[in-house]
């Protein structure tokens, strides 16, 4: 009688941690740039409601599989700092296989989706009364270039380091255009949607900015979702499929044009 009783429960402790494993599965942690993503992921720290373009999607598709999503918003810095440390081991987010570090992998692009979401191009904002002409990134010696503190620009070191460019790093998309236009700077580089975005929501006014694509400076980035190590394999292969779907039926192209 004790056997069975001891078999008995080395099976309910066998199946519990089977559960144990299958539910946090199922669980992910939605890690958000707190302030400096727009319009990829919309928030403040004292926000309780996120939306954005990957915010809008993670929902979508967490929804299809009841996946319980926690949000973590942190600065962009503490953001890499607890991915690096697996603060969080079965974490989703976004990155690109473009923002790699030259010794290896990044640590937000460690482990990305098969497919990507979508393409992200970068502009040049300058304003329009500094020059006589549109400015090129053939003719910047000497100019200050407004950039988001601790963001990685693909392309661009080395046109700053050939030009003897100085650099100016603010906090928000916000900061950055109002430098601009208060005469800190000489230009500001960073995502198109990222740009235009910040210039409607803070109802800027665009007519004084020039706006110059730069496709030979930074190529368009390829936007993927991003997951930590523990994320099952099985689930990121699912999510795969889901991503194709939604890109099939315009699901994804009809939340990006939400926020443009």
């Amino acid at each position: 009688m004790s056997r069975m009783i001891n078999s008995l429960a080395l099976i309910t402790a066998l199946l519990c941690t089977l559960y144990s494993q299958s539910a946090a599965a199922e669980k992910l942690t939605y890690l958000i740039i707190a302030e400096q993503a727009e319009p990829f992921q919309i928030n403040s720290v004292t926000d309780y409601v996120q939306s954005g373009i990957i915010t809008d999607i993670v929902t979508f598709i967490a929804q299809k599989k009841s996946l319980e999503i926690d949000h973590q918003i942190m600065p962009f810095k503490r953001y890499l700092y607890e991915i690096k440390q697996q603060t969080y081991p079965n974490w989703i987010s976004y990155g690109s296989p473009t923002w790699r570090a030259v010794e290896g992998n990044l640590a937000q692009n460690k482990r990305l989706s098969k497919q990507a979401l979508f393409s992200a191009e970068h502009i040049m904002v300058s304003l329009k009364s500094q020059h006589d002409s549109p400015l090129n990134v053939n003719d910047l010696v000497d100019k200050t270039v407004i950039l988001l503190k601790g963001f990685d620009y693909p392309g661009l070191t080395p046109i700053i380091q050939q030009n003897t460019m100085n650099t100016l790093e603010l906090n928000s998309h916000k900061s950055a255009l109002l430098a601009l236009k208060n005469g800190r700077g000489d230009l500001f580089i960073e995502m198109k949607s990222r740009v235009l975005y910040s210039i409607r929501q803070h109802q800027i006014d665009a007519s004084t900015f020039e706006f110059t694509d730069i496709p030979d400076a930074i190529a368009p980035v390829d936007i993927h979702l991003s997951y930590g190590d523990a994320v099952p394999q099985e689930l990121v292969d699912w999510i795969d499929l889901q991503i194709l779907q939604m890109k099939a039926n315009g699901e994804i192209a009809r939340i990006i044009s939400d926020y443009q």
